[in-house]
């Protein structure tokens, strides 16, 4: 049985699923210690710490590891279950996290059943993780750059990505209908209040997307394809020195490249980081794609693909404020730091990508 609390991971159902998943053979798990991660409860999943004793010294199985769990919240986790969120992470780890091209957490095990999810991941907890609630590290920005580049480039046009039905494609006509269906919903329930947030000339471009959304991905260009991430942005990143380490594999798509750059650009520089940096970070980006084999991918491919994931940006802010749990202390510090950021999309004329 899924665990649908934190506290339903007891020592029996722990040895069975490492067990089950060879991180354990003769041993067993004897006690289980919660303790916080410092990230809590997420917009769509509810995250631990568990410390492990075992029956048998020295131990076979991980001394720490964390937990992922479904949102206790019915709403939230509805529409994390119909979205394959929860799928789409665990599937991640299982078919691709072995070699990713970029460094991620150590998968121990995954199972998802009627709408709850687990999964048992590598603790990560000793390293920094970023926040975009407040002004970032600029070095930061930098190395996540090169970190997305490298996994662009691992992936650009893998046959074998188009195989795998879980993995979620904005460019796919009928997933692009839902989520114009999921965005006018959205966007009907709180326009008003994202008058207070966004700026005018944003609120007019969320206006215009939604009987538009299906039309603008239906327009984009059929070149080249990547594995994103789908929401690369800092709280989705361990630094460990110069290395990054890249979690919350929920959205992860297969589409134009760039957009992850895109949810850079957006969710976690500040505008002023941006306007000084954001010509470097798109050189950078290039340059890292051509360092590992990528020669195809024009400047001009990589500003429209990012204007794109700009939109894509502004659809997520949408609906996120209308379907997670956004209304606690977390949610609020989000909404307050990113949408002044999302004046870029005024900025960069993203509206020209929305038939008229």
């Amino acid at each position: 049985m899924i665990p649908r609390s934190i506290e339903d991971i007891t020592p029996e159902w722990l040895t069975d699923a490492l067990g089950g998943a060879g991180f354990l053979t003769s041993d067993r798990v004897e006690t289980i210690r919660f303790s916080p991660t410092g990230e809590g409860l997420g917009f769509i999943g509810e995250i631990a710490k568990l410390v492990v004793g075992y029956s048998k010294s020295p131990n076979q199985g991980p001394r720490t590891l964390v937990a992922k769990l479904a949102v206790p919240n019915h709403d939230v986790r509805q529409f994390a279950d119909r979205a394959g969120l929860y799928e789409a992470e665990i599937r991640f780890y299982k078919e691709l996290g072995k070699n990713p091209g970029i460094r991620v957490p150590q998968f121990y095990f995954g199972d998802a059943d009627s709408g709850y999810f687990v999964l048992l991941l590598e603790d990560l907890s000793h390293l920094r993780v970023g926040d975009e609630t407040r002004p970032g590290s600029v070095a930061d920005a930098y190395a996540a750059v090169r970190n997305i580049a490298c996994l662009h480039a691992h992936w650009w046009d893998r046959q074998e990505l188009a195989e795998l039905q879980w993995l979620h494609r904005p460019q796919d006509p009928v997933a692009a209908q839902s989520r114009q269906q999921v965005y006018l919903e959205a966007w009907s329930a709180v326009s008003r209040q994202l008058e207070t947030f966004l700026h005018p000339d944003v609120h007019e471009i969320g206006a215009r997307l939604g009987p538009k959304l299906a039309q603008v991905w239906s327009n984009t260009s059929t070149g080249a394809l990547t594995l994103n991430h789908g929401d690369y942005r800092l709280a989705n990143l361990f630094f460990d020195g110069d290395q990054v380490v890249t979690f919350d594999w929920q959205f992860v798509n297969q589409g134009p490249p760039a957009l992850d750059l895109a949810d850079l650009l957006v969710w976690s520089l500040t505008n002023d980081q941006r306007d000084t940096h954001q010509a470097a970070l798109i050189e950078l980006y290039v340059a890292t794609l051509e360092e590992n084999g990528v020669q195809n991918y024009t400047q001009e491919e990589v500003l429209q693909d990012c204007a794109l994931g700009m939109l894509r940006n502004l659809e997520n802010y949408v609906v996120s404020i209308r379907n997670l749990a956004m209304d606690d202390d977390a949610g609020g510090a989000w909404i307050d730091a990113v949408s002044p950021r999302m004046v870029v999309l005024a900025d960069w004329d993203c509206a020209k990508l929305i038939p008229v």
